[in-house]
């Protein structure tokens, strides 16, 4: 297992398109159906504010896991009718909200590389980076075809708040938060960020 230390340069942010190709390739490996879509391209990063994080062997280079967060569907399709003039009321306003929230959509590392704290890395650098942009609120869904146990544990021992099956996201920063595909959802989970400390 690695210690922090060791972990400087294994961990990346994935600024470009071909290296979130790489991620998106990645994330399919793992869950054969991942959409195309699903991990933002850089023309999008204006409206969806992503961080994409990459974990490379640092031995050999290889690309082993990875983690994406960014702005809530919910919050964008709220920005997108603002700007095309549409007035919209104070719970579907999430323009005031916009970049203080983050869902983490994507955590996948390769079946022969996990057990040894790889995912617990990339959400320890998630959380900083999402910290420093001034992200306060953090929060997801675990769908019903994940292994939902080993998960509630893992989400629950890196500082995540997971709620009972079938239970909604609670008010967070004064709105309703609704994540896609509430059908398939097992459960919801959320952590507040602190702001960094000088």
């Amino acid at each position: 297992m690695t210690t922090p230390g060791d972990t400087l340069g294994m961990i990346s942010e994935a600024a470009t398109d071909d290296s979130r190709r790489d991620v998106l390739d990645l994330l399919t490996a793992v869950a054969p159906g991942t959409a195309p879509d699903t991990v933002p391209m850089t023309e999008l990063d204006e409206l969806y504010a992503p961080v994409v994080l990459r974990y490379h062997d640092p031995e050999t280079g290889r690309l082993l896991g990875a983690a994406l967060s960014c702005r809530a569907q919910i919050a964008v399709g709220g920005a997108l009718q603002l700007m095309a003039g549409k007035r919209l009321p104070r719970e579907l306003d999430f323009g005031p909200v916009l970049d203080r929230h983050s869902q983490l959509q994507r955590l996948a590392v390769l079946p022969e590389a996990r057990g040894q704290g790889i995912g617990g890395l990339l959400l320890t650098d998630l959380s900083r980076r999402l910290r420093d942009r001034g992200v306060r609120v953090w929060f997801g869904r675990v769908a019903v075809d994940q292994q939902t146990e080993p998960l509630r544990g893992f989400l629950a021992r890196h500082g995540f708040t997971v709620l009972e099956d079938g239970a909604p996201l609670p008010m967070l920063l004064g709105r309703h938060w609704r994540t896609a595909e509430s059908e398939s959802t097992a459960f919801h989970f959320y952590r507040r960020l602190a702001p960094a400390e000088d």
